[in-house]
């Protein structure tokens, strides 16, 4: 990404058609109305200084309503993303203290009640008429500041001209200052709008009403996203119900529902019977996901952004968030995906502008926009275009052996971990500077730990870094003993302190990595042999204190344990290294990266599939990241060469032997995406 590049600050509304780019100047004058009514002494304020948790004594009434309806003006259960999806807070940061705040570049659901817009007048019963009569006024001026704000104009500017009706038909006036709440309501859910404005404002006439809202919504959604992007896994609106009652936890469909579906139940039902005992919800998920990515690169992405605020209306409704009960476990549907399509989009469409260079709208060619100088070094031919293709020659594999720093460069993401290599590099260049000026130098142990989940390329980063070690003549052979407890714990007593110190002596003048190392003291287990494994190992580590590297790996909770266990070994590895794990975008790119280093040609379909297969965040325990994919590129290999197999082989040209189709991606079968999500995660 072009370092000059800017990136807006936005508000990102799901159910709108783009993310709104906020002005400064709209903000600042929202906020000047906001002081202008704290530093109005007659301003309604609640009789008891804690009433508005949160914020500063003294608050006005106002300025609390602000906050509580700005959100609820973009939709009902609106989705908001982007730096200023917590836009309460970002208006009223003045007043506003809470003790946690939604940092950036995220998104929030926010699941509010039907009544949202009387909060004020709710909380002003106990007041005389007067009061009453300001709460009603300044329900009307609050929400008319956002009148010009695109993501809730619609629905400000309908909400804004029902108060002024309210305050200018006296009857509606002694209703609000005089009557009951129960009356004030159920005024707001019959009569008090017109058909124009509860249009916009559904959810205004009550609980039935926003529910037959969202269903009919996401109906309406469903159908122009099929009809626009037809889809192998997406059914019709029955199958899609059926799915997010499934994916809810439900097991038959809510009364509440089946009231509004009417005659439609059959259907529904049906569905549901066929549906029962083959769901797979992180399966259904990924489809999802897949489907949507592929209507925001075709140019479809308003369909998709309706679609899901759609869904995720309904699963608030079928997981009873609304009467206080847990939200859905894992997101339905996975937002953070697709947020995360659409801002690619959106960045690689500003770089686009930026550079005044063609746009492009696939999100592949977005993720190439953002590789790093390095990356490209490992073979810029083949990462131009969609997957290759015929006219270009089989890529050579690119030869690493004399430059290690360049492999490391080439690997997708690792950021941080790169950037920690580069500067335990700069320090041994450093250091051997200073001794060749008889200078003193400054040198620390370099035994590191290495903490993250499996396949996040721990193990190829030991192997980097011995062979770095070696060209620094830090290490003199520069290899690598890769071992786990069964190379070092022996079966009795006496065992094994002597297959520890043979590993260790195999390793001098290189790295021992030792992986899932906290299996070495497994808990509640004293007396475990394990415990002299550890012994051996430090002590060895002093008497060769500059001959061997040694690298713990393992899980962050884990490797916590086993670093506790002896109060020796935090001081002997004085370096962490973390290693995340890849977001699917990584992974589709490494999909991308080793199949071309492979011959393969592919297209956008395939990559779609891939993303596909790819299980939806939050991963479980033991998902394999790099190597899960490696293992889908092989499938996907091996799959085209069964597939081929059923043809004529003087029949097959170059490009039947290069080219991936989508029929040949499937999870890979000796490591099913669907077996990792059934571990608890435990970082």
């Amino acid at each position: 990404m072009a370092d000059d590049t800017r990136r807006p600050r936005v508000l990102d509304v799901l159910a709108a058609e783009q993310a709104w780019e906020v002005p400064e100047a709209w903000l600042d004058r929202v906020r000047r109305q906001l002081k202008a009514w704290a530093d109005d002494p007659d301003q309604l304020r609640p009789l008891r200084a804690e009433a508005f948790p949160d914020f500063v004594k003294g608050t006005p009434a106002a300025v609390w309503f602000a906050h509580q309806v700005a959100p609820q003006l973009a939709g009902w259960i609106p989705v908001l993303h982007g730096e200023y999806a917590d836009i309460s807070a970002h208006l009223t940061r003045d007043f506003y203290r809470p003790s946690a705040r939604f940092s950036g570049g995220g998104h929030v659901v926010w699941a509010g009640t039907t009544e949202w817009h009387l909060q004020a007048i709710a909380g002003a019963r106990g007041f005389r008429e007067h009061g009453r009569r300001q709460a009603l006024q300044l329900s009307r001026n609050v929400v008319s500041l956002f009148t010009d704000a695109p993501p809730m104009a619609a629905r400000a500017r309908a909400l804004t001209a029902a108060f002024d009706r309210v305050l200018a038909d006296r009857q509606a006036i002694h209703l609000h200052t005089a009557g009951e709440y129960d009356e004030i309501a159920s005024f707001w859910r019959n009569d008090a709008l017109k058909d124009s404005e509860r249009a916009v404002l559904p959810e205004l006439g009550g609980t039935t009403a926003a529910l037959r809202y969202s269903v009919n919504s996401l109906r309406d959604s469903h159908a122009r996203l099929l009809m626009t992007v037809p889809d192998e896994y997406a059914g019709d609106f029955a199958q899609l119900m059926a799915e997010l009652i499934l994916a809810t936890g439900l097991r038959g469909i809510p009364q509440s529902v089946a009231k509004i579906l009417g005659s439609a139940n059959v259907d529904l039902e049906k569905a549901l019977s066929d549906l029962h005992t083959r769901f797979d919800l992180h399966v259904w998920l990924g489809h999802t996901t897949q489907w949507l990515a592929r209507a925001v690169r075709h140019g479809q992405p308003v369909l998709a952004r309706a679609w899901a605020a759609a869904a995720t209306r309904v699963s608030v409704h079928l997981s009873g968030v609304l009467t206080k009960s847990p939200w859905p476990e894992p997101e339905i549907p996975d937002l953070t995906a697709l947020f995360r399509l659409l801002d690619r989009e959106r960045w690689s469409a500003l770089e686009a502008e930026a550079a005044t260079a063609s746009q492009q709208t696939s999100l592949s060619a977005a993720w190439d926009t953002v590789r790093d100088d390095a990356e490209h070094r490992t073979d810029e031919a083949t990462r131009e275009g969609q997957g290759g293709n015929l006219d270009e020659p089989l890529p050579k594999p690119v030869d690493f052996s004399e430059d290690p720093l360049a492999e490391l460069d080439s690997l997708i993401g690792l950021e941080s971990v790169k950037d920690s290599v580069r500067r335990m590099v700069a320090e041994v260049k450093t250091n051997l500077r200073r001794k060749e000026l008889g200078l003193p130098s400054h040198e620390r142990a370099r035994h590191m730990v290495f903490v993250g989940k499996p396949g996040t390329a721990k193990t190829t980063i030991a192997r980097l870094l011995s062979r770095i070690y070696k060209q620094l003549g830090v290490l003199e052979k520069g290899h690598v003993v890769e071992v786990d407890r069964s190379d070092l714990v022996g079966s009795s007593v006496g065992t094994t302190a002597p297959m520890t110190a043979a590993k260790f002596r195999e390793a001098l003048g290189g790295v021992l990595f030792v992986d899932e190392a906290y299996t070495l003291v497994p808990e509640n287990t004293p007396g475990d042999y394990g415990l002299e494994a550890v012994a051996t190992i430090l002590k060895l580590m002093e008497d060769h204190r500059n001959d061997c590297i040694v690298i713990v790996a393992g899980y962050h909770r884990e490797m916590q344990r086993f670093m506790e266990s002896n109060t020796g070994l935090a001081s002997r590895f004085p370096k962490l290294l973390s290693f995340s794990e890849y977001d699917t975008d990584q992974l589709v790119a490494i999909f991308e990266l080793q199949a071309r280093q492979k011959g393969m040609i592919y297209g956008d379909d395939v990559l779609d599939k891939v993303r596909g297969v790819i299980p939806p965040a939050p991963r479980g325990h033991n998902f394999g990241n790099g190597r899960f994919i490696r293992n889908v590129l092989e499938e996907a290999i091996s799959n085209q060469a069964t597939r081929l197999s059923e043809r004529n082989p003087d029949s097959l040209t170059e490009r039947d032997l290069r080219e991936l189709l989508p029929i040949d991606v499937k999870p890979p079968t000796s490591m099913r995406a669907a077996d990792y999500l059934l571990q608890k995660p435990g970082t």
